[in-house]
């Protein structure tokens, strides 16, 4: 048992502990803007600005045997108490309904006129029930002086102000009736999307991955590439205005863009495990190179060495993994429970689940294995001669007097 030492134990703790806790808030990351517009729902947006999407298509959805709940939404950025927030225009029993919210404290009397606060930001910027707020427009110049009539626990969302859609239409610069997206609890999407086709409705259908459906769309493959083109790189208020959703492009583009930099650092973060595995595992078989020399004088060959090394790691790879896997689920539910990380107002909340936990758990243990696989194939390549003439050095040292001692000074 060369190996079995606390402190490499302890190294390969931190290590898998970095990779276990970055791991589901990376994930968490990339779900974001799926979350804010959608969460594992369907959003049916407009195709542009020139054919608006009529609120009042919320009803029709709602007599469909495959819709369990509709909630026609605009969304709009705000800052409230020098912190970005996301406000949302909402029919609020329709928006309660479709996530299974509740209001935690407080009432609505006028559904013409309350802003609802969620639960996390009315703590993160200090508002609560019967405070009031000014609350500014993102694309068009208005103002309005609300008072916080409820709190709400969410399942998907606790960072956002709820306000009527005639409230956020003016923030938005929309029409009368128009909104700029309709998220819908569907059983059977397929149905959804035949019934919006039967409609002759001109929307798009965006499921909980990001995959867009025109609906009664006749463009070609060229003209939809040029125009999602000139709404990423066009980017002036007058062209989207005229030009592309808003919801279907930014839930396409942007869960794109993000999974291409999770992705990254979920390799970065790989290759930094394996790093650190590599130099303490490393470290342990160097400071044991006096038994490895005994034990090649003796008659062990470089591949036994390596399998004694390896079987060592094995033990030590299996406790310090799983021990790392724990302590990084407990550090990932405190930061989001803390609400540290933020993305444009939202809290980023952990993909935490048991297949996620086994992975890390699976893929810290093999990084573990691989590493110590490298490093002994490595350092074992020695003669056994040669370890036994380091031990000899090693062995005089320790033996030889100190110069202390030859000079008669007290250590």
């Amino acid at each position: 048992m060369m190996m079995l030492k606390k402190k490499t134990a302890l190294g390969l703790i931190l290590c898998t502990l970095v990779l276990s806790a970055s791991v589901p808030l990376l994930l968490g990351i990339e779900s974001t803007p799926k979350a804010v517009f959608g969460g594992d729902m369907v959003a049916v947006s407009q195709i542009n600005s020139s054919v608006s999407l009529n609120a009042s298509l919320v009803d029709d959805l709602k007599e469909q045997t495959n819709v369990q709940a509709a909630s026609a939404e605009i969304t709009c950025f705000c800052v409230i108490h020098d912190q970005p927030v996301i406000v949302r225009g909402v029919n609020l029993d329709d928006f309660l309904e479709l996530e299974n919210s509740t209001l935690t404290r407080g009432s609505v009397t006028n559904p013409e006129r309350f802003a609802v606060i969620g639960r996390k930001l009315a703590e993160r910027v200090s508002l609560d029930v019967g405070d009031r707020f000014l609350l500014t427009g993102s694309s068009s110049s208005a103002i309005f002086q609300l008072e916080i009539d409820a709190v709400y626990k969410g399942k998907y969302s606790e960072d956002e102000v709820l306000v009527p859609l005639s409230y956020a239409r003016k923030m938005a610069g929309l029409s009368e009736n128009a909104v700029l997206f309709i998220r819908v609890k569907t059983t059977n999407q397929s149905a959804l999307v035949e019934e919006l086709v039967t409609q002759e409705q001109l929307v798009v259908v965006t499921d909980s991955a990001g995959t867009t459906t025109p609906i009664n769309v006749n463009i070609t493959e060229e003209e939809r590439i040029k125009q999602q083109l000139a709404i990423k790189y066009l980017d002036t208020a007058r062209f989207k205005a005229s030009n592309g959703s808003y919801v279907s492009m930014f839930v396409q583009e942007g869960t794109n863009s993000i999974k291409v930099v999770v992705s990254t650092f979920m390799i970065l973060d790989g290759a930094l495990a394996f790093i650190g595995s590599a130099a303490i595992i490393s470290r342990a078989i160097i400071e044991r190179r006096t038994e490895m020399g005994v034990i090649s004088a003796i008659g062990a060959n470089r591949r036994q060495i390596r399998m004694m090394i390896v079987r060592d790691v094995v033990i030590i790879s299996v406790t310090a993994s799983l021990i790392g896997t724990l302590l990084g689920y407990g550090l990932v539910m405190w930061v989001e429970d803390q609400g540290l990380l933020l993305m444009f107002g939202e809290t980023i909340h952990a993909v935490v689940n048991s297949t996620i936990l086994v992975g890390v758990f699976l893929g810290s243990v093999i990084i573990h294995l691989c590493s110590a696989l490298l490093v002994s194939t490595v350092l074992t390549k020695a003669r056994p001669r040669s370890l036994m003439q380091e031990v000899e050095v090693l062995e005089r040292e320790e033996a030889s007097p100190s110069l202390e001692s030859m000079l008669g000074v007290d250590g």
